[in-house]
């Protein structure tokens, strides 16, 4: 290897880069995060759900147990999950 001068390495141009846009592909469509959020609430929504239904036959032995939040909190995020993840969905045509 031939040890070069520094002078003589800065004026040499720059080695040429090419970028390629491999994101920028017509028929690609991003999902939005709000389509990961919705699954992940309706996820959650099902196993409080399927919880509450565990503590009607038995009961916990809490103050408010009567209210049976869970079933109520479950099926509520069930709901919201599943608007979220219809919402955001990817489009029919890509």
């Amino acid at each position: 290897m031939d040890p070069k001068p520094q002078a003589q390495r800065a004026s040499s141009p720059p080695p040429h880069l090419t970028a390629v846009a491999v994101a920028d592909h017509p028929k690609r469509h991003m999902l939005p995060v709000w389509f990961f959020i919705g699954i992940i609430l309706a996820i959650y929504g099902i196993m409080i759900f399927v919880n509450g239904l565990y503590e009607l036959g038995n009961p916990p032995g809490t103050v408010l147990e009567n209210l049976h939040a869970p079933i109520w909190w479950g099926a509520i995020m069930f709901v919201v999950g599943v608007i979220f993840v219809v919402k955001n969905r990817r489009p029919p045509g890509n």
